[in-house]
């Protein structure tokens, strides 16, 4: 099992700064140098060779990293091959994965907690930790047992560690399964299904809450749009302000809906089952303008992830 527990630093250094900064360049003008070579690929393994060499002449990235910008470029080829390959493609964001080999969780001399970042052979830095209430959480993992090999360094200079633990399947099956429906209207339907006697113990609903404050938040960012059309400076900022409100929301009643049905799992001893909604737009055409806004706004993976 797996689980991404995202780390705040404290504030850095100009000359940390600095160092972070070009790090992230030099890993974006890889990934670009990769991207130039996508039409002449024909796997992942063909773009390794097209430009492994070039970019280690002249980069001081190790070897891992680059490898990491090719994964990238590979991934995103499509979106690349809709822009054209003629320069319009542009990465302005990414995170930067690392392995064990170039990183390591230390400690400074007065006991905070650092992550000390090899950007280049036999060149390093430490980024120090906020020990805040994701710090905690963290430290609650690695006491249960929870290991990790992998972090991304991200473009705001937080750190993404993924945890990593191995759980024995149980050998006894359960009575009990909990069906969970994600929706627009009801966020999640949770079906508590007994299995030896067919019949269905309980039903909840969760999250109702979550598309009425949503209509609302598409209500005032339509007219906040339409004033800042206008010229309103003022209406941007109420704009992007909404913005972080909106996502704040529905990332916190997300959490709190998740942690419901896990505790409603756990008071049963049941399984739990989430409703798939791959592809449920169905092809162009489907669904009106209104339905598809709907569907966009279902936090799924939100729900799911937690």
């Amino acid at each position: 099992m797996r689980k991404c527990v995202v780390l705040n630093n404290m504030d850095l250094t100009s000359r940390k700064s600095n160092i972070l900064d070009s790090l992230f360049s030099e890993y974006l003008r890889a990934i670009d140098a990769h991207c130039l070579h996508l039409p002449d690929a024909d796997s992942s393994i063909d773009l390794h060779h097209l430009t492994y060499s070039s970019i280690r002449k002249t980069s001081f990235l190790p070897s891992d990293i680059v490898q990491e910008a090719r994964k990238d470029a590979w991934k995103n080829r499509k979106g690349i091959e809709q822009s054209g390959y003629n320069g319009n493609f542009e990465f302005k964001k990414c995170s930067i994965r690392l392995n064990k080999r170039w990183f390591k969780y230390v400690k400074s001399e007065r006991g905070n907690p650092c992550f000390k970042i090899t950007y280049s052979p036999r060149k390093s830095f430490v980024i120090p930790v906020e020990t805040d209430r994701q710090f905690e959480r963290f430290q609650t993992f690695l006491g249960d047992g929870w290991t990790f090999d992998n972090i991304s360094l991200l473009s705001d200079s937080r750190i993404s560690v993924v945890l990593e633990k191995n759980f024995e399947k149980s050998e006894t099956e359960k009575r009990f399964v909990i069906g969970v429906d994600i929706g627009s209207s009801t966020l999640a339907a949770a079906t508590v299904f007994d299995i030896q006697t067919s019949k269905v113990v309980r039903q909840l609903y969760f999250g109702r809450d979550v598309a009425k404050r949503q209509r609302r938040f598409i209500k005032r960012r339509a007219y906040l749009k339409s004033l800042a059309d206008k010229g309103s400076h003022r209406a941007r900022k109420s704009l992007q302000r909404l913005k972080v409100m909106q996502r704040n929301f529905v990332k916190t009643r997300s959490g709190q809906i998740a942690k419901e049905i896990v505790n409603l799992a756990k008071s049963y001893d049941a399984y739990i089952s989430v409703e798939k909604l791959k592809n449920i737009r169905g092809k162009k055409g489907k669904f009106n303008r209104k339905v598809n806004q709907k569907i966009s706004k279902i936090p799924y993976g939100s729900v799911v992830w937690l």
